[in-house]
């Protein structure tokens, strides 16, 4: 019988060459596109690194869980001097990633075994985009251990989830009809810093995120103001 790792690799194949089109479906809800929240989570990386002054540096960066590549585009223009190695453990997706993204030379793929990262590489950030409610409770640790092994000394992690706490984000959760979400368990920001935390995390940043809908996209700029507040349809942590 297969095991729910398994059966999770399967999910994502089978749905490598629909999933554009089918999380468009599910966002329409918010009144944004998908390609907004693939570009705001690497802009907020980018103004993190920005106020560090180091937004011009040349890094590694690995995109950890990469799917069909979504986040990779905006990682490439955003970091052009920097190399940006990118992983999923769905093959077809990979293979999806590679041929959407092919113009960018700065970026490199591999397929994860769910073992070990496939690139001999420390990395000084690695980016995780909604990617743990799909990995089964069991395994967080696991993951979290190997993450912090691959980072540089003065390297760190940036984990984006959908934030549990916000009401519109389990409606979202309960509603999609693709089976790639389907009893995924919402990971509420306590319980991701305590997997941090145990994995040897010893700093965290947190910031909340989507708070206004399409309709009410002018008030986003104000966004800024609210990041302590834990009803944002998203979550961030920056762990060291």
């Amino acid at each position: 019988m297969e095991n729910k790792e398994q059966v999770e690799e399967i999910v994502f194949n089978n749905y490598a060459k629909t999933y554009k089109e089918g999380l468009k479906k599910n966002v329409k809800i918010s009144g944004f596109s998908p390609d907004y929240f693939h570009s705001y989570k690497v802009d907020e990386l980018f103004g993190y690194l920005k106020k560090k002054q180091k937004e011009k540096e040349s890094l590694k960066i690995l995109d950890f869980g990469c799917g069909v590549g979504c986040s990779d585009s905006y990682l490439s223009k955003y970091f052009p001097d920097s190399k940006i190695y990118a992983c999923d453990i769905s093959d077809e997706s990979v293979k999806c990633a590679k041929e959407e993204n092919s113009q960018f030379e700065n970026l490199k793929y591999a397929v994860y075994d769910n073992e070990k990262i496939p690139f001999d590489e420390k990395f000084d950030i690695i980016f995780v985009a909604n990617v743990f409610h799909h990995i089964p409770r069991k395994l967080h640790l696991k993951t979290m251990n190997m993450l912090k092994e691959s980072l540089s000394k003065d390297g760190f992690l940036i984990i984006f989830e959908h934030n549990p706490y916000n009401p519109a984000t389990v409606l979202l959760s309960l509603l999609t009809d693709y089976r790639y979400d389907k009893n995924t368990n919402l990971l509420t920001p306590v319980y991701m810093k305590k997997s941090l935390y145990k994995a040897g995390f010893t700093q965290f940043d947190l910031t909340y995120k989507i708070f206004f809908p399409g309709l009410l996209k002018s008030l986003v700029p104000y966004e800024k103001y609210l990041k302590f507040v834990p009803l944002g349809a998203h979550y961030y942590y920056i762990a060291r």
